[in-house]
């Protein structure tokens, strides 16, 4: 059967075939690929019409394979002559046209297993990417001319000639180059690759964009590229991707870590991109945290462009000595829209001639990087130093990993099934970079990536794992056995392993691995042996007694505080409430603290007030079992530590019910519980440091409640006690310091006589100094630097110190908001308000450049953008910036139609616009008059829309438009008084009078 166009139909018993012969390759088609391979098969031309002798090895062959799909050749295509046929002509087989081997890529792309989400938000990635639309490259010589009506008919009617006036229209002669790493490591980032290169096809500031794969020569030697990863590429030297003409941008995309890296040749090439006249960058889609662990180490620091193109990248490192001689700068990305779109707006002159950020050094003569793995002795070590890099979901995929074999398409349904939205490539890169694996290549797994644990790390990483997710994770390595290996006759490993778990089957696995059964590769046996060994409980093994049950619930809860792995807590919360309901007999008594501990822990996730009546019941058990006569515990006092905080929440809970009453009894049985645990616990403990600032901060909650002063100099007074003699504690934190500068930092802003404000701001601005010099040297001090700097700035404002030391305190803790993005936007707003309160004439311009970057901070569906771009906007207009119109525009975009904020933003637009475009302004005031609500900001529509109006008279020569000014006046008036704006009703008023006066009619003079 045919279609009208003579193409024969493609569905039917060819279309099964196709299908067929798509799974006998490896690939699992869905209905829309089929769909549109379907298509794409009635325009491609088939390569079957070279002549074929019957009869001939080429015949069998041909009818071996079955018979051609169907599809009609392009109307008006030439036939395809034999020489053009591979494998046909004179020239097969010659040297010349063999391509270079290269290595086959050593994975196999995964079946039938969901992808993962690479690259989120990519809607804001294209917006990031818009402006290289705007690059330079875009205006050579025009491909044609436009005619402008608008402008030709002003023109015209203002001159009286008619005469065209025409705009060039240009054409985009710049080109973007892909160039991405083949490494094996690279692989799970296949599809984040794919994603961007849409996005930068969907940007439209390319003529073309092209994508390639680096790989390695056979002799190590020069790099080669090609269209894939396949061995059946034909790869070709790397040089024929430089462009001496500078108009080729490279975006070249890489974790860094592969051979080409370790052997420098990656950087040897880089040298010779960032040579040319074009830009170059490198795309890191590792987290920015294990750069350093990379080949390619990039030094933060200033870019720039410079050279006679302008395109070529200027570096300087914010370390002079790191800048070594001969070598070029490149810079080096993360996928993220913030730095997209400062590296773009620095292309093309939209952003700062100079902006932050982070770039490599190469050099011609790169040498080879050294390995750090080797440095790793024992499985301890490996594991270890992952856990001190590593994120949490990270470390929780590696101990889901231990039980599966490491094939990459079993590793992908993994992650998938136990994290499922939770982590993306970038976790599962981090197991594969982390020092725990190392290539493995088993009997009967040709061509794919196979990873295997360190000798020692398997055992560790599993004995975070509980027995539930180790057989969750068994059938999934089931179902996949069972899909790629469909045959009744294999035995399938980890199907036997779940039901020996299960208690469903008597035959071992162990003995099955030894058998030698044919099927799926060793490891599924190997690891599901080694799965089951891990969790079958020995028959003659005694129970656990009491003691080692609290203490396995002990572990679960440091684990959970480390690494903050849900599933840890969950488990101690269990084993406690097991132990609890036995009665507690014969056990620790700090079981029951600890089960309050546990559930205070759970409580901060569910916010279930019943959980915290659990845990004040538990605690008082616990705290019940104290003998009345000898010593208490050395569990007690960390018993009453855990008791005030489980006050504190309930008083959370109060407060938030509006029962200040209540909240206020349990602030005071937690200071009570609090003061008692003070003389309990030793000052050169951990716990003795927290208790005292827990109960710090239950008097500032009590002085939240009731405004009593007395609060918090209590407050104050009991750290000043202890943060003299602070040097003879262990450990020596910033905490304290910098909780009593908070305090009188506090104290200073409730305290109603300036003097006092002032000196108590002044002792803040020496406490939180000294804890700034403590907490450097911390571990999480650089993501804590920025808060203590905001109110170190605040403490100096409200001490009198000049504008110039704030201003410095905020730009200091704008350079440490690099380590806390949170806080960026709201030490940027302080910059640009502190400025915008200075006399000078320099500070409304200063303030804008700051408005401007927390804007650019702030992505387009946050709703607190719309707020900033109004404070920008309203400078701006002050200072009679042209920008201002383009800055209330998006700000008037930006806010929600019935936000009560929007009248108020078009009249700042109206008004920026009457001095460009009054027409445009017309049409935002009259929008916003028209509200009705908020009657202040309408009466200011009404006010500005009859300046309009007035101003419009002289350029139209329309002399009605003054009645209607003196109409919009009017109204002004009376809506501002009933908003109770008298000051804005008597400007109304006096401009209506003053034009009634101009429009009335002169008096005729008697007589």
């Amino acid at each position: 059967m045919t279609d009208p166009t003579g193409a024969p139909d493609a569905s039917g018993p060819a279309e099964g075939e196709l299908i067929e012969r798509l799974r006998a390759g490896g690939c699992e088609p869905d209905a829309r690929s089929l769909a549109d391979a379907l298509w794409l098969a009635q325009w491609t031309p088939t390569a079957t019409t070279a002549h074929v002798t019957p009869g001939s090895p080429a015949d069998e062959a041909s009818r071996d394979a079955g018979p051609p799909i169907p599809g009609p050749a392009v109307p008006g295509a030439p036939a395809a002559s034999p020489s053009a046929v591979p494998g046909a002509g004179p020239h097969h087989g010659s040297p010349l046209l063999t391509p270079t081997p290269v290595a086959p890529p050593r994975h196999v792309p995964p079946r039938s297993i969901p992808a993962l989400e690479s690259l989120p938000g990519l809607r804001e990635l294209q917006r990031a990417l818009s402006p290289l639309r705007r690059h330079r490259a875009t205006t050579g010589r025009p491909a044609g001319w436009t005619l402008d009506e608008r402008v030709t008919a002003e023109r015209s009617a203002g001159t009286g000639l008619t005469v065209p006036v025409l705009h060039p229209v240009m054409t985009r002669t710049a080109s973007l180059q892909i160039l991405v790493d083949s490494s094996s490591s690279m692989v799970v980032w296949e599809r984040a690759v794919e994603e961007l290169t849409q996005v930068l096809e969907r940007v439209g500031a390319f003529r073309d964009v092209r994508r390639h794969h680096l790989h390695p020569a056979p002799d190590g030697g020069e790099i080669l590229i090609s269209t894939g990863r396949g061995a059946h590429e034909r790869p070709r030297s790397a040089r024929g991707s430089l462009d001496p003409t500078g108009g080729t941008f490279t975006l070249l995309i890489s974790d860094c870590a592969g051979p080409l890296w370790r052997t420098g040749a990656a950087q040897r090439f880089l040298y010779r991109l960032a040579a040319q006249r074009a830009p170059v960058a490198v795309l890191q889609p590792l987290p920015q945290r294990l750069w350093s662990r990379t080949a390619l180490l990039p030094r933060p620091g200033t870019l720039r462009l410079r050279g006679p193109s302008g395109l070529e990248c200027g570096f300087t490192p914010d370390d002079p000595s790191d800048e070594p001689y001969g070598a070029l700068p490149v810079p080096v990305l993360p996928p993220s829209p913030h730095a997209l779109s400062r590296w773009a707006g620095l292309l093309t002159g939209l952003a700062p001639t100079r902006i932050k950020g982070a770039a490599a050094w190469v050099r011609p003569g790169h040498p080879e990087v050294p390995s750090s793995n080797g440095a790793w002795r024992t499985a301890d070590e490996r594991v270890s130093r992952f856990r001190a890099d590593a994120s949490p979901t990270a470390q929780r995929l590696a101990a889901y990993l231990a039980a599966a074999p490491l094939l990459l398409p079993v590793m992908l349904l993994v992650q998938r099934t136990m994290l499922k939205d939770e982590s993306g490539p970038a976790e599962l890169a981090e197991v594969l970079l982390g020092g725990l694996l190392s290539h493995a290549n088993p009997a009967g797994t040709r061509g794919e990536t196979w990873y295997d644990f360190a000798p020692g790390v398997r055992d560790l990483l599993l004995s975070r794992l509980t027995r539930d997710e180790a057989q969750l994770v068994l059938k999934k390595c089931s179902e996949y056995v069972a899909e790629r290996f469909d045959d009744p006759r294999i035995r399938n490993f980890p199907a036997l392993a779940l039901a020996q778990l299960g208690g469903a089957a008597d035959q071992s696995v162990v003995q099955l691995y030894s058998s030698g059964a044919a099927g799926p590769p060793a490891p599924f046996a190997a690891v599901s042996a080694k799965v089951v060994r891990r969790y079958l409980p020995d028959p003659d093994a005694p129970p656990p007694s009491p003691g080692q049950q609290v203490a396995r619930a002990r572990e679960s809860l440091a684990v959970y505080e480390r690494e903050r792995d849900g599933r840890k807590l969950l488990e101690a919360v269990r084993i406690l409430r097991d132990y609890r309901a036995s009665g507690w007999d014969d056990g620790p008594a700090e079981a029951g603290a600890l089960l309050a501990q546990a559930l205070l822990s759970l409580h901060r996730t569910e916010r279930n007030p019943a959980v915290l009546d659990e845990a004040r019941s538990s605690v008082g058990e616990c705290l019940a079992r104290q003998p009345e006569s000898g010593p208490p515990g050395p569990w007690h006092g960390r018993a009453l530590l855990t008791l005030g905080r489980v006050l504190r929440a309930q008083a959370d809970h109060r407060r938030a019910e509006g029962d200040a009453d209540g909240a206020w009894a349990c602030l005071r049985s937690a200071d009570r519980e609090l003061n008692r645990a003070v003389s309990r616990l030793a000052p050169n403990t951990g716990d003795g440091l927290a208790v005292v600032l827990e109960r710090a901060d239950v008097l500032h909650e009590l002085w939240q409640l009731r405004g009593d002063l007395a609060l918090l100099h209590q407050a104050v007074g009991n750290l000043r006690g202890i943060a003299g003699a602070q040097s003879f504690w262990a450990p020596h934190t910033a905490d304290l310091r910098l909780r009593l500068g908070h305090l009188l930092l506090t104290v200073a802003t409730a305290t109603d006589d300036p003097e006092w404000a002032r000196t108590y701001a002044a002792e803040a601005v020496e406490e939180l100094t000294a804890a700034r010099e403590v907490l450097a040297a911390e571990t999480d001090g650089p993501s804590r630097m920025t808060g203590l700097l905001l109110d170190l700035a605040e403490a100096r404002e409200r001490g009198g110190e000049d504008a110039e030391a704030v201003l410095r305190t905020l730009e200091e803790a704008e350079r440490a908001a690099e380590f806390a993005p949170g806080q960026r936007v709201s030490v940027v707003l302080r910059i640009a308000r502190t400025h915008l309160a200075r006399s000078t004439p320099d500070a409304p311009r200063h303030a804008c450049e700051a408005f401007g970057r927390a804007a650019g901070l702030l992505p387009d569906w946050d709703p607190g953008r719309a707020a900033v771009l109004e404070e920008w906007g309203r400078t701006l207009l002050e200072l009679a910036d042209p920008e201002a119109v383009f800055v209330l525009t998006d700000c008037a975009r930006a806010t929600a139609a019935d936000s009560p904020a929007l009248v108020r933003r078009l009249v700042l637009l109206g008004r920026a616009l009457r001095g460009t475009d009054p027409d445009e302004a017309v049409r935002v005031l009259s929008r916003a008059a028209e509200a009705g609500e908020p009657p202040g900001d309408v009466a200011c529509a009404w006010y500005e829309l009859g300046l309009v109006k007035r101003e419009l008279v002289w350029r139209d020569r329309d002399f009605t438009l003054l009645h209607e000014a003196a109409a919009h006046w009017r109204r002004a008036a009376e809506v501002a008084r009933r908003a109770g704006d008298e000051a804005l009703a008597g400007l109304a008023e006096v401009a209506y009078r003053e034009l009634e006066a101009q429009l009335r009619p002169p008096e005729r003079e008697s007589g």
